[in-house]
């Protein structure tokens, strides 16, 4: 026989090196938490007295259901947008802009 072990016999002795700190240290999570308090929650008393006594967070027109529109130009943008760009209106919009100019002064027409 040989005087060799096997690599099957350290894996046992690898998981308990391995699980021993873990049940070790877990201990320590309640210690790390410690507080001189009943609750986590305690003394956060007046952010909650702050947060009772607001009546309503949400501003009034957030209620508001009946939401003023024109149904009509609604109905024709709707189906502007689901025919395609071919049925795009034909009038041409131009934008003038005017840029800045070093002097100060207004620009030459």
């Amino acid at each position: 026989m040989s005087a060799r072990k096997s690599s099957n016999a350290k894996i046992p002795l690898i998981t308990c090196a391995g699980l021993l700190p873990m049940l070790a240290l877990g201990a320590c999570a309640d210690y790390v938490k410690h507080r001189d308090t009943i609750t986590s929650a305690a003394g956060d008393a007046q952010a909650h007295n702050m947060v009772v006594h607001i009546d309503d967070p949400w501003p009034r027109s957030s209620g508001n259901t009946r939401i003023t529109g024109n149904g009509q130009q609604v109905d024709r943008v709707t189906k502007r947008y689901l025919s395609g760009p071919a049925a795009a209106p034909t009038q041409s919009i131009s934008i003038g802009v005017q840029g800045p100019n070093s002097a100060g002064s207004p620009p030459a027409q």
